[in-house]
């Protein structure tokens, strides 16, 4: 029996064998990229909470600012508030970690504000980037104009403070009620509602792209393991084959 013959098995099932073995690598590579997927989806996940509670922090950390100063008639705390609008308004640069209560670190450690800074980018611009839908960019940018209508009465209690002068205690005191009335709560309430009712639309977007993620990626797995289980039949078969060929040469 000539080498030809006896390898005739196994150059019958070639064809068939490198079909799938190209299909083998085609559902392995559809399946890493399902994987990919889900990383990808969890980090826009996570990336738009975070921005969103970034632009609830930002309203938080203006309002802490604006009463410290009136209370104590420090600078600084004009110039932070000032700061806090300009990085959100993409007119400064990002401190490093800005997102993980920066402005409550940077108050007991003055050594953060000359951290690295990251590009100046507004925050809705932020939020675009990570695919922010346009009703919710707009219920976003709702809470955002309500907050910079809010800083415009900070600004108005922040300059009674600064008028020296006989009137200066009372001014304070109109100052500190201006920052602590039922209109200002209300206001302040508006803008969390909105960004609250955002940030819980948003979480059922991005899990259910998690989840389709997860979903797709299950199936591809599948899929691989089907063509995988197959090339194994093959070879064991053409295993068989070869030692058949070897017995009856």
């Amino acid at each position: 029996m000539t080498f030809q013959y006896k390898m005739r098995p196994l150059l019958r099932n070639f064809g068939p064998m490198l079909v799938m073995f190209l299909a083998l690598i085609v559902a392995f590579g559809f399946y890493v990229h399902a994987e990919k997927q889900i990383d990808r989806a969890n980090d826009l996940r996570y990336r738009s909470y975070l921005l969103a509670n970034q632009l609830r922090q930002s309203s938080d950390d203006m309002t802490r600012m604006v009463r410290t100063y009136v209370v104590t008639g420090a600078p600084r705390y004009k110039r932070y508030f000032q700061d806090i609008v300009d990085i959100r308004d993409g007119k400064q640069p990002q401190p490093k970690d800005y997102q993980y209560a920066y402005w409550d670190r940077a108050l007991a450690d003055a050594h953060l504000l000359q951290a690295d800074r990251g590009p100046a980018i507004a925050l809705l611009g932020q939020m675009r980037r990570v695919g922010v839908t346009d009703d919710e960019l707009r219920s976003l940018a709702e809470a955002k104009a309500n907050s910079d209508g809010l800083a415009a009465i900070e600004l108005d209690a922040m300059k009674l403070v600064e008028n020296v002068g006989p009137d200066a205690e009372a001014n304070r005191a109109k100052a500190l009620l201006m920052l602590h009335d039922a209109s200002y709560h209300h206001s302040k309430a508006v803008i969390m509602q909105l960004i609250s009712e955002v940030s819980a639309r948003m979480d059922t977007r991005t899990a259910d792209a998690v989840n389709t993620a997860e979903s797709h990626a299950t199936t591809f797995r599948f899929v691989f393991a089907l063509f995988l289980l197959g090339t194994m039949i093959m070879l064991w078969r053409n295993r068989v084959s070869l030692q058949a060929s070897k017995l009856k040469y």
